[in-house]
């Protein structure tokens, strides 16, 4: 029997933050802070960890937030991750958001490169792979990829500021590299996309948000329908068309408790090939089934396939909150289950109510908009454990 599989990381988190003192008209109700706020948070998280599917690894996150009046939930907010292991493993991205930056639009964009010497790579379906015993290591189960890309996104409110419509167009493009080992679950099938190639993306998509907070949301929701189109005309070698609905949901239970549900599906169409198997699409991508996105507990997309169903549900309690050098901290708490599924032409998919859960629980460090996550999972099907860390709520 294989050993449980353990992500076990080092971090210090510093946080640094500065703001400029409320004018004396101003009336705050107590304990909260004002709307036009000014000045900065900052939060850097060195690494030193241990993760059974990248192997020791070395490298920092941060994230800066700064604050005017009228912007909300900032003004600005950039964010950078530099990140290798002795695995071969190396991801290192720039991402900015600008909420108002070019007047009512908001201006998203994120410029990153990704190598793997074992990208994970389990076949099609909800059944595959069945002998899997949880060496993600295998190179039955991995692929070598290497992919430099990018994209931008422009989003606004059609019908003003307070109305809950959103919309949004974007751009994507990155280059796959794909070398499959000899003796490999990928060079046995040799599914559609082997030879990598230009992956180009048309976006576009609709929200309905009715949160009463962007960063800390205790009552409203989200719904999402989004598209995203591939073809020559856009850069890509293959014509598919994937779209994604989601939906959000806030229940404040007390002051401090809040309940929060996601529910997720997302189908492609055509020509998919088998590197789209695990994306989703949407405002907040996500990688699955597997993984700190989607099912937390399972092994990094697990389970992929041209159709994908997930669920979150998380129970999340403001423990305290405290001074930091006259800046107000906020620690809480998370019992959360995932649980989740994939579909796949030309394979078994098992019977419907063949899902795949992950339960667990966690901390979460806030300053503002500034939330680091740490979260710890076990997959209730092979007893396997994860844990993780990151910035920013799960959804």
């Amino acid at each position: 029997m294989s050993a449980p599989l353990m992500f076990i990381p080092v971090a210090v988190v510093l946080i640094a933050s500065l703001s400029a003192t409320p004018a004396a008209s101003a009336r705050v109700a107590p304990g909260l802070e004002p709307v036009k706020t000014t000045g900065f948070d900052a939060i850097a998280i060195p690494l030193v960890s241990f993760n059974s599917d990248q192997g020791f690894g070395y490298g920092a996150v941060g994230g800066m937030y700064l604050y005017a009046p009228g912007k909300k939930p900032y003004a600005h907010a950039i964010s950078a991750q530099f990140f290798f292991s002795n695995r071969g493993v190396q991801n290192h991205s720039l991402k900015y958001d600008g909420p108002r930056l070019l007047g009512p639009l908001r201006v998203e964009g994120r410029l990153d490169y990704r190598r793997e010497i074992r990208s994970p790579f389990f076949g099609a379906g909800n059944q595959s792979a069945p002998d899997f015993r949880g060496d993600v290591n295998n190179e039955l189960y991995n692929f070598e990829k290497g992919t430099p890309g990018f994209w931008l996104r422009l989003r606004g409110h059609p019908f003003g500021d307070e109305h809950p419509l959103q919309s949004y167009v974007g751009y994507g493009w990155r280059h796959m590299r794909v070398e499959a080992y000899e003796r490999s679950m990928l060079s046995m099938e040799k599914p559609l996309g082997m030879d990598g190639g230009n992956m180009g993306q048309l976006l576009a998509g609709f929200l309905w948000d009715t949160r009463d907070s962007e960063s800390e949301p205790q009552r409203g929701g989200v719904e999402e329908f989004s598209l995203r189109v591939s073809g020559n005309a856009t850069g890509n070698r293959y014509h598919y068309v994937g779209l994604t609905l989601s939906e959000r949901r806030y229940f404040a239970l007390s002051p401090r408790l809040t309940l929060a549900h996601r529910m997720t599906l997302d189908m492609l169409f055509g020509d998919v090939p088998f590197y789209e198997w695990s994306n989703t699409g949407g405002v907040n991508v996500s990688e699955g089934i597997g993984g700190m996105n989607s099912v937390r507990g399972i092994e990094r997309n697990r389970f992929a396939g041209n159709i994908k169903a997930f669920m979150n549900t998380e129970l999340r309690y403001q423990a305290a909150r405290f001074q930091v050098l006259g800046q107000q901290l906020k620690v809480g708490a998370v019992a959360f289950v995932d649980l989740g599924r994939v579909w796949h032409p030309g394979v078994s998919d098992g019977k419907w109510w063949h899902w795949h859960p992950g339960v667990g629980g966690g901390l979460r460090f806030s300053r503002r908009a500034a939330v680091v996550r740490t979260d710890y999972a076990v997959s209730t099907g092979s007893g396997r454990q994860r844990f993780y860390v990151t910035f920013g709520h799960m959804f």
